[in-house]
């Protein structure tokens, strides 16, 4: 299963999903493998939410198949999942394109999913990273108050 793409970046992470996949010989995407993809993402573009998580240690806890697939791996059912709810999720907030956010946020709401337990394997605070996750595109989106300064008031 495989949603149309939203973004470039969106197509840019499922890429790299795709390559994870596919050199540790997964027969499917799934969730870590995603996660992979966005972390190399936020590196190569240099976003901040995952700055803490390195790529290679999160490989090292994932199974190795010695025969990589010979096509690309399709997205499992979990993976489908994070990325129907990560679209719903962007189009709530009325944003034509799926991004990091989304896509993480997605992800970490399915707390027994193999990216969060990876994550927590790295000793990462899975709700500390929700939350700042989920703050993102909100501080991004609300709008800027000025407030006049009164001049002249008298008491």
């Amino acid at each position: 299963m495989c949603l149309p793409p939203r973004s470039r970046q969106y197509s840019r992470i499922l890429e790299l999903a795709r390559q994870e996949a596919a050199v540790l010989g997964a027969p499917a995407v799934g969730t870590v493998h995603l996660l992979l993809g966005l972390v190399r993402e936020e590196r190569e573009c240099g976003a901040g939410l995952l700055d803490g998580v390195d790529p290679d240690a999160l490989r090292t806890l994932l199974p190795r198949t010695p025969t990589p697939p010979s096509a690309p791996p399709p997205l499992s059912v979990r993976a489908g999942v994070a990325v129907g709810a990560a679209q719903r999720r962007a189009d709530r907030r009325g944003t034509p394109d799926l991004g990091v956010e989304d896509l993480l946020a997605a992800v970490l709401a399915a707390p027994d999913c193999a990216a969060v337990a990876a994550l927590e394997r790295l000793g990462v605070d899975v709700g500390d990273l929700w939350c700042r996750t989920v703050a993102e595109p909100d501080r991004r989106a609300a709008p800027v108050v000025r407030l006049r300064r009164r001049t002249g008031v008298s008491a």
